[in-house]
């Protein structure tokens, strides 16, 4: 039985907060392994000012999730995951749905392949927008990600990854259906000892049934990052431009923006035998 799946990339890894922050395409699974067993844990950290319509906000954004995958098939190619999580995001501005806490308890199932994985699941939410509303409910959603030419292996010379994710998944927005997709792609400049140097392009399409103007748009972005892998934890620093488009009010804005995103997986099973 495959015990782990390796997907690392560099980049974007699998969407599962996708409601945390509307800024822009975000990582949202720490790490390069996805566990097909044990007692998989993953967290991330993203800082930067992804809105050019927001000008001149800059994000906090974290995540962190303990799964203990209990059931699979034999070739560990599918999973039962009850998960425990918490997302916190924060901004300079205040902006009502950029500020805020959102814990989950819930479950889902995995289809992994070699290069990706596609889950669905449903959880117990509660959202707290600190400046304005808290709210819980039950959500549902299905998403997905896959990778290719991970930068981890050092004969691969365009690294990228898509995901998409759809779902209520906000307790606050009740009954409003977010979907949201993401695709990069890379070039390896160049590789030094310790780290990588990517140039990339990216966009990120966004709706909504409610029409919320944070969760209609368009973003579309190039720029280069640095980035670093090693063992479970991958870490990248970057910058470029980004134009931004939101369908409902009509605004557009483009501008430079920084990132720094960290991410870390880890399996407390194997911690736990020495592996």
């Amino acid at each position: 039985m495959r015990n782990r799946l390796l997907v690392t990339v560099c980049g974007s890894l699998l969407v599962s907060t996708l409601s945390m922050a509307q800024g822009g395409a975000l990582p949202a699974a720490s790490g390069g392994i996805i566990n097909a067993s044990g007692l998989p844990g993953q967290t991330w950290t993203t800082i930067g000012n992804l809105s050019p319509i927001e000008h001149d906000n800059f994000y906090t954004q974290s995540y962190a999730e303990q799964g203990a995958a209990l059931f699979g098939n034999r070739s560990g190619t599918m999973t039962l995951t009850p998960y425990v999580s918490v997302g916190l995001v924060l901004d300079t501005k205040g902006f009502k749905w950029n500020n805020k806490i959102e814990p989950r308890v819930g479950v889902k199932v995995n289809r992994l392949f070699r290069n990706g994985i596609i889950s669905m699941g449903t959880a117990y939410s509660y959202e707290n927008r600190f400046r304005s509303i808290e709210s819980s409910a039950m959500i549902l959603y299905a998403q997905d990600w896959f990778g290719w030419q991970s930068v981890a292996i050092r004969a691969s010379r365009f690294p990228g990854s898509t995901w998409a994710a759809v779902g209520n998944i906000s307790p606050v927005e009740q009954g409003d259906i977010i979907a949201q997709a993401y695709v990069t792609q890379g070039v390896v400049a160049k590789r030094f000892s310790k780290f990588t140097l990517v140039p990339f392009v990216d966009t990120t399409l966004s709706r909504d049934t409610k029409g919320y103007d944070w969760d209609n748009k368009a973003v579309y972005g190039t720029g280069a990052k640095i980035c670093m892998l090693h063992g479970d934890t991958y870490t990248e620093v970057g910058a470029g431009y980004r134009r931004e488009t939101r369908f409902g009010s009509g605004l557009t804005a483009g501008g430079v923006t920084l990132f720094t995103n960290f991410s870390f997986g880890w399996n407390l099973l194997s911690l736990r035998r020495g592996r």
